[in-house]
């Protein structure tokens, strides 16, 4: 009998400012695992302003590479309040790290807004940044910074994704890259 061929996972690297941007990949991973053959790797920058988080993302890319493979992809996962403040603006930051061929997809507002425009109904409105957290926790009373990736699965769906998705263009552009956008 011959020996059975293992089929390579398409990775994809993203680079996230902390953890809890690392469990909503490890969510997108457990997403995936009945759809698609990926693997999501995600690297914790730790914050800082734009500039330091894109130079450690290559970096950190650069490492992963001579260690693991070529990756299919590459993403850099930030809260868009950053911008206001930090050292670039979003629009420099995408110009300088397509330098990189790395895709920046941005939370809008933040990580908690996402999370917030999750819940049903929510999805058209981008909270103020300031604001985020609390009104996630009115509707989310026992959240926690960082919630990990099985409370996501639990509280969310794939739905839920897609249909903050439609409205928001960096998370389609994530999804759609990854595969999770069209499967069923």
């Amino acid at each position: 009998m011959p020996a059975r061929k293992i089929e390579r996972r398409s990775r994809y690297f993203l680079a996230v400012e902390g953890e809890s941007e690392q469990s909503f990949v490890a969510w997108l991973q457990m997403l995936s695992q009945e759809r698609l053959h990926i693997h999501l790797d995600a690297v914790v920058l730790g914050g800082g302003g734009f500039n330091s988080m894109l130079r450690k993302a290559v970096k950190e890319h650069e490492r992963r590479c001579k260690a693991f493979g070529i990756y299919r992809d590459r993403f850099l996962v930030v809260d868009g309040d950053r911008a206001s403040k930090g050292d670039w603006s979003i629009e420099e930051l995408k110009s300088h790290a397509s330098e990189y061929r790395i895709t920046v997809i941005v939370q809008k507002p933040n990580h908690e807004g996402l999370l917030l425009r999750l819940l049903p109904g929510r999805e058209r409105r981008v909270p103020n940044a300031s604001s985020a957290s609390a009104l996630l926790k009115a509707q989310w009373p026992n959240y926690e910074k960082p919630v990990n990736a099985n409370t996501l699965r639990c509280r969310y769906s794939l739905g839920d994704l897609i249909r903050v998705a439609t409205f928001d263009e960096d998370l389609a552009m994530l999804l759609e890259r990854i595969g999770l956008m069209n499967t069923p």
